[in-house]
């Protein structure tokens, strides 16, 4: 499969820049409006990727009236569960105190669970069998090994590391191999990729969950398969982040760059008004396709609602 273009790390440092200009992440709470879509984004493309699709529609009547039907309950439990994760996240942010441990991530299987009548296991609790992940090729650990496994990945979690992306795909990969839940795992992993960003001060993300998507991230997790088996088996934390996983972490990146434009092009268009592409090519003497491709690969900071739209200010950094 051909990779995935990079986004360059300029474009995503110069999206850190506009969102501390801006105020940087709020609180976690429904009723802020720019987490309530990232959450409700970030809720529908994680059922998607599991093989229940529910409509945007549906996902706000779930939301705002719950109805515990078999899809119901996994569209709550997995909102519930994101929400206070990714409260006590931002609370880590603010207190500048990140820390994941055993409890956190048993906690997040367990709320995810825990009012869910079809689950016949106990929430957040490890799994005791053997286990295969449907549709990939990534070989997990026997149950005996997963309490070493987990407190392993922990140590990684906790370790400081610059490239907070490469952390990000490093941990996220070694999670789902891991697979230390009966059922759940692709869910909590991506809540707990999640709880890392919002840790460090970045929002959540939603990994799309089209087929054409799905594809791609089950292929980005079997590439870094590979490299992350070394650090999972072996130990070798100090290697842990010394090889790129570029299609995992391109997948992270251009995920965590439409979350970040949804927050920045939503506050900027209440100082000035964002324009259409082919104005801002106007004043910026560019063609107005080339402007366009590079705002479809996320090159450049910008909005798709009602047309794609940025503002000249937005494509260099903030004064």
């Amino acid at each position: 499969m051909q990779k995935q273009r990079i986004i360059p790390t300029i474009k995503m440092n110069l999206r850190r820049l506009w969102l501390d200009k801006l105020g940087g992440i709020e609180t976690v709470s429904v009723r802020n409006k720019e987490w309530l879509t990232l959450l409700k984004e970030d809720t529908r493309n994680s059922l998607m990727i599991e093989g229940y699709f529910v409509s945007r529609a549906e996902l706000a009547e779930a939301i705002e009236n719950p109805k515990y039907s078999k899809v119901g309950y996994k569209v709550l439990g997995y909102f519930d569960s994101a929400v206070a994760s990714y409260e006590l996240a931002f609370q880590q942010y603010k207190s500048n105190e990140f820390k994941i441990t055993k409890s956190i991530i048993r906690q997040i299987h367990s709320m995810m669970f825990r009012g869910d009548p079809n689950f016949s296991y106990l929430p957040g609790e490890w799994r005791k069998g053997e286990i295969e992940i449907v549709g990939a090729k990534i070989k997990t650990p026997p149950p005996f090994k997963i309490e070493g496994y987990i407190e392993n990945l922990i140590d990684i979690i906790n370790r400081p590391e610059k490239n907070l992306i490469r952390k990000v795909a490093v941990v996220h990969d070694m999670f789902e191999q891991i697979h230390p839940f009966p059922d759940g795992n692709g869910r909590v992993g991506r809540i707990l990729l999640n709880f890392i960003l919002v840790g460090h001060g970045f929002p959540n993300i939603a990994i799309k969950g089209s087929e054409k998507n799905r594809k791609i991230y089950i292929s980005a997790l079997e590439e870094a398969d590979k490299t992350v088996s070394e650090i999972l088996i072996r130990k070798r934390k100090k290697e842990a982040f010394s090889k790129p996983l570029i299609q995992l972490e391109d997948l992270i990146n251009k995920s965590l760059a439409i979350a970040m434009d949804v927050i920045i092009c939503n506050r900027y268009d209440k100082i000035k008004k964002l324009m259409p592409i082919s104005e801002v090519a106007q004043i910026l003497n560019k063609s107005t396709d080339s402007l366009r491709v590079a705002c479809s690969q996320k090159k450049h900071i910008c909005s798709p609602i009602n047309g794609v739209k940025t503002h000249p200010d937005l494509l260099v950094s903030p004064k």
